[in-house]
């Protein structure tokens, strides 16, 4: 009984069981898409409680892309160990169904992250490596840092609750969102064009705090590529304020480190990289 109400405490302190809201759109239709739609978004789930805990995307069959703050409570003081997490692949049922669910084996958070949510990036080794097929694929990733994406439309993916009353959905939503100038999200630019300042309004769907380590999409020839992952919000922990912008931590600025941790040369073409 004491295992369970730690197990507890652990995802309020995530911020991911009261207020957790990952994509609302108020009043308006949400987004659901289809099976198979976004392929490489993951769920990433309490292992226990079958609690989505954040969001994150499948980068290479052993590995899945998401925020640093979703497993560290301090530099000293992690909220989950890897067997008490699991992802999810290849379903867009907020219970997995019909998908993959696949065990951990190691959480890795950026060295220099910090708690104002700088450098909010981590990676997931699998156990076993994800089956891939039409409903499992992996999302190639941004690599130009120097790309100018202001005005660019981007699709965010995630599972949660979809209000304040803590109703949690059945399925994956979307959200459009359009990439903004960094004042739009309140702040001064960051070094080395390492965050995303997203806007949209409350049609196109808010991301919250649920969204966290969710992937941040945008079609490019007719492919999608990964160029930022959910860190937090501009202003209030309140998804439904229609100038409450997110911020987005950008996948190019940290290509090098991805692929140093992961021993994959993610420069390289996708085809490549499946084998390695």
């Amino acid at each position: 009984m004491i295992y369970i109400v730690l197990i507890i405490v652990q995802i309020l302190a995530a911020g991911c069981l009261i207020k957790c809201s990952p994509i609302v759109n108020g009043i308006y239709q949400p987004t659901e898409p289809n099976e198979g739609e976004f392929p490489y978004h993951a769920n990433i789930m309490h292992k226990l409680l079958k609690f989505s805990i954040c969001g994150g995307s499948l980068i290479h069959p052993y590995w899945v892309l998401t925020a640093g703050h979703c497993f560290l409570e301090s530099k000293s003081q992690t909220l989950f160990k890897p067997s008490e997490v699991n992802v999810g692949v290849g379903s867009i049922y907020t219970n997995c169904k019909g998908g993959q669910i696949l065990d951990t084996e190691r959480l890795i958070i950026h060295p220099q992250f910090t708690q104002a949510n700088k450098n909010d990036i981590g990676l997931i080794k699998l156990k076993i490596s994800a089956q891939l097929g039409p409903t499992v694929k992996l999302i190639p990733l941004h690599t130009n840092n120097n790309e100018n994406l202001v005005g660019k439309t981007v699709y965010l993916t995630g599972f949660g609750a979809i209000n304040d009353m803590n109703v949690i959905p059945k399925r994956l939503r979307v959200a459009i969102l359009h990439v903004d100038n960094y004042t739009g999200c309140f702040d001064n630019p960051p070094p080395n064009n390492s965050e995303i300042c997203a806007a949209s309004s409350l049609s196109e769907g808010k991301a919250c705090r649920g969204d966290s380590g969710g992937p941040l999409v945008f079609l490019k020839k007719k492919k999608y590529y990964q160029v930022g992952l959910t860190s937090h919000l501009a202003l209030l922990p309140i998804c439904r304020l229609k100038y409450n912008n997110s911020v987005h931590t950008r996948v190019s600025a940290y290509i090098s480190w991805i692929s140093s941790v992961t021993g994959v040369n993610f420069f390289r073409p996708k085809k490549q990289r499946n084998s390695s």
